[in-house]
Order: C-alpha cells, then structure tokens, then sequence
C-alpha cells in the first residue's frame, strides 16, 4: 500500500481521524508533510485500514505496542464528559 496514495484518497472526503487518539485527519498536503499513516490491520475478521497521527506514531514507537495501548487506555478512562 501507498502511504501517499491512500492518505490524498482519505483526505479528498474530508473526512478522516486517528484511530488512536481522534485527532482529525487534516488536508493530504498536511498530512503527507506531518508523518500521517494509513495501516493496514490483518486481524480483524474484516481486514480493515485505519489512520494514525504522528503524535501516536511517535508515542508507539517511543513506549512500544503495550506501554502505547496502556498509556492510551489512562487517557481515555481518565476523561470526563
């Protein structure tokens, strides 16, 4: 799969979020320059591609897959509405 590709595909609906943290997908531009990444996730029943920020890029890379997940779990459980 093309990065850039796919990421001026998603981005020509104007819609798109990180599958992380929910930060919205700004223009393909944008998106190719800041380190977006479209990946592909092979264990679902579904095969299905998703979108992450280089914010959560970066902190997965940084505290590796189960530091990241865990990390990420605190900050949603920790939010209020």
């Amino acid at each position: 799969m093309k990065v850039d590709q796919a990421l001026r595909a998603i981005c020509s609906t104007g819609k798109g979020r990180c599958w992380y943290c929910d930060a919205k997908l700004p223009h393909a531009r944008e998106a190719i320059q800041t380190g977006w990444d479209v990946q592909r996730i092979d264990q679902h029943p579904v095969a299905s591609i998703i979108l992450v920020c280089p914010t959560c890029l970066q902190l997965k890379a940084e505290l590796g897959e189960a530091g990241f997940l865990r990390n990420l779990s605190l900050r949603v459980t920790s939010v209020t509405c």
